[in-house]
């Protein structure tokens, strides 16, 4: 255990409630102890070496009306009970690996949202920030039969890897629909998405990867709930020597759930996009339904990508079931393009959108939809 990170941890909270004081601590001292992969090796050594502990300075807007909206550090002065007992403990697990304990170790910034029991909130609540904080965390938590749009927009703006976490507690019978494009800087990032379900709650989840950096990204639902139901839809674009791994999960715990993937991805240059998505049904989960489509499109010879789904079935009385496919462009289609007066790059945008726009389209709000066009078409370098 490095020492020296115990200490600049011990300093940079010292201010903050005694309980997140000693689990950051306690995450410190854990982190070597816990297991890490290749992807993390890179991150956590950067981060071990030269930690940045800034806090952000993200301020206390007026109080929106109908739901608690705060910066994390202060939340955890105002909500200390709502947040000692769900921040990384429900869905984003402090204790995984190493790269989640450094995370809560290093944490610099982030928000807290809280919306009530029978709350209805009719305006989408943006996570938008834009900053240099590599380790920003968002606890989203939803009381029963309340009803949400969640659109986060988070531009890390540092050279060092940055990770940003996201938990989305969903209580009885609540609906959300969470939207995500988040944008990076350093050269290597990792993002989660992580949420956790009671009973017949509705988790929306529309996710843009249009990030131009090496990116993991892990997506994972935990149905506990009778009744609750997961739809994640997410569209991504890998290019130059790029690397995209996206692993996308949902567990069906509970009686008559249903989890439900589709993903589209294009890959160029020499660029690789991986989709790993496990579906899995747990002995006891009667009823409950499974289904995931990933698809690749590679538009040059040097381009790479895998489609992996992977269905975990321990009952017999589900619907389940998957679809993959990976395929390079056809050259007749380019052909035929550039013969009508397009060029390379304007047939290649144009066959890139025609593959996406059917998972966008997808997305129920027109406004978001408008959006995420416009940055698929930045993305593509038309804008």
């Amino acid at each position: 255990m490095n020492q020296e990170l115990l200490e600049q941890v011990q300093v940079a909270s010292q201010h903050q409630p005694a309980w997140l004081q000693q689990k950051r601590q306690l995450a410190t001292l854990r982190s070597t102890d816990l297991p890490i992969d290749h992807w993390q090796e890179p991150m956590v050594d950067c981060w071990q070496k030269r930690p940045n502990l800034t806090k952000t300075n993200e301020q206390v807007t007026t109080s929106p009306a109908g739901y608690v909206d705060l910066p994390i550090f202060i939340a955890a002065e105002q909500y200390p009970e709502l947040l000692q007992e769900n921040l990384m403990e429900k869905a984003i697990d402090w204790q995984a690996n190493q790269i989640n304990a450094l995370h809560l170790a290093l944490l610099n910034g982030g928000r807290f949202i809280y919306v009530p029991d029978g709350a209805v909130v009719k305006q989408p609540i943006e996570l938008a920030y834009s900053g240099t904080e590599c380790n920003y965390h968002n606890l989203v938590i939803v009381g029963a039969n309340a009803q949400v749009t969640i659109v986060e927009q988070v531009h890390a703006q540092n050279d060092q890897p940055s990770y940003v976490g996201t938990e989305l507690l969903l209580g009885d019978s609540a609906k959300v629909d969470y939207y995500q494009s988040n944008t990076f800087i350093a050269d290597h990032n990792w993002e989660s998405v992580r949420a956790y379900q009671a009973g017949d709650s509705l988790l929306n989840m529309y996710v843009a990867l249009f990030d131009r950096h090496h990116l993991v990204g892990d997506f994972h639902s935990n149905l506990d709930g009778d009744g609750s139901n997961a739809n994640f839809k997410m569209v991504g674009i890998a290019t130059h020597d790029q690397l995209q791994e996206i692993n996308t999960r949902i567990d069906n715990h509970g009686l008559h759930t249903d989890g439900e993937i589709l993903q589209n991805g294009v890959v160029k240059d020499q660029a690789v996009l991986n989709f790993h998505a496990v579906g899995k049904i747990y002995q006891g989960a009667h009823q409950s339904a499974s289904n995931q489509e990933s698809r690749l499109l590679t538009l040059t010879a040097e381009s790479h990508g895998e489609a992996d789904p992977v269905l975990l079935i321990e009952d017999n009385d589900v619907n389940a079931g998957h679809a993959a496919s990976i395929g390079q462009v056809n050259p007749d289609q380019l052909y035929y393009l550039q013969s009508r007066g397009l060029t390379l790059m304007e047939a290649e945008i144009l066959l890139t959108k025609g593959f996406l726009l059917p998972v966008i389209e997808k997305f129920p709000d027109q406004h978001l939809r408008e959006r995420t066009i416009n940055e698929l078409l930045e993305r593509l370098g038309v804008q």
